[in-house]
């Protein structure tokens, strides 16, 4: 098995990413990390195996978006897997409302998991698909932002977010230049801002587009 990095160890990983955690925020890593490398050999949370990887390209891409976006009110983080990057983002910003849609319902009992675990208020654990989530919450609250993490938008859920979020919200997209490309080219009801490039990860890119 192997070994779990410690608390400093996290913190100079983090620090390619541009991002500092407070001394809580890094024992909730941990716990996190922990949870996630013992779960993960029994329903394959991610590809991933060693800690530190998970820290880089899990944990510090995920807080990256931090530094790129102002974060607020209510987020829902759309293909939510092991939680990246909606359930990390709570790592940095505690006071932040999350919804995570996750379909499978082994990742769900993760989330939920990890959520309990290292105490974290203001987050639910949705375990269906989006499109269904929208139209059962349809003429109800509005979120502010939509967030993603390498998952495929094809027109059907782009437009499936425009109605979630409603004029003035905005979505974060983690994902391929390829797929940035495309969204940015479907302009009519989106405005997006430039790709930003991920730190060491040269196939990724953050994509910024709010609904007109």
């Amino acid at each position: 098995m192997a070994e779990l990095l410690s608390e400093p160890e996290i913190a100079a990983e983090l620090a390619a990413y541009n991002v500092v955690l407070p001394p809580k925020g890094l024992t909730q890593l941990r716990t996190y990390l922990e949870l996630l490398v013992r779960w993960n050999r029994r329903i394959n949370l991610t590809g991933l195996r060693e800690p530190r990887d998970m820290v880089r390209r899990l944990f510090g891409e995920s807080l990256f978006l931090t530094t790129v976006v102002s974060f607020r009110g209510w987020l829902v983080d759309v293909g939510s897997g092991a939680g990246f990057p909606g359930l990390a983002l709570k790592l940095a910003l505690p006071e932040l409302r999350i919804t995570l849609v996750e379909a499978r319902r082994k990742r769900a009992v993760f989330l939920q998991e990890v959520a309990r675990t290292c105490q974290f208020a203001n987050v639910e654990v949705v375990a269906e698909r989006f499109e269904t989530l929208v139209q059962a919450r349809q003429g109800l609250e509005r979120p502010a932002f939509i967030t993603t993490r390498a998952v495929n938008i094809n027109t059907e859920l782009l437009s499936a977010f425009r109605q979630a979020l409603g004029p003035g919200g905005v979505l974060v997209s983690q994902t391929t230049r390829e797929i940035a490309d495309r969204l940015v080219a479907l302009s009519d009801d989106w405005k997006w801002a430039p790709s930003i490039q991920v730190p060491n990860a040269s196939s990724s890119v953050i994509v910024t587009g709010t609904v007109k």
